[in-house]
């Protein structure tokens, strides 16, 4: 069973392009778009397990040049 998780990211308007750029070539995540609302984009991550998941959010996301904050929403599938 994969691991799914929606992460919703707000970013410093000046770099959107550049962040969104980044979060697309990520390993892992399958679909990431500029959202209108309180958060900026919104990146729909797929992975094999919970360590790869919290890798992939932690350190490869959050990390990124002009994130600011994010909200992470686990997909639970039975």
């Amino acid at each position: 069973m994969m691991e799914k998780a929606i992460v919703l990211i707000n970013v410093d308007p000046r770099l959107e392009r550049l962040v969104l750029r980044e979060i697309r070539s990520i390993r892992g995540v399958k679909q990431a778009n500029y959202i209108y609302g309180p958060y900026d984009i919104a990146a729909k991550i797929e992975v094999e397990t919970m360590d790869e998941l919290q890798d992939t959010i932690l350190n490869r996301i959050r990390d990124l040049y002009g994130v600011s904050t994010t909200m992470t929403c686990y997909i639970y599938d039975s």
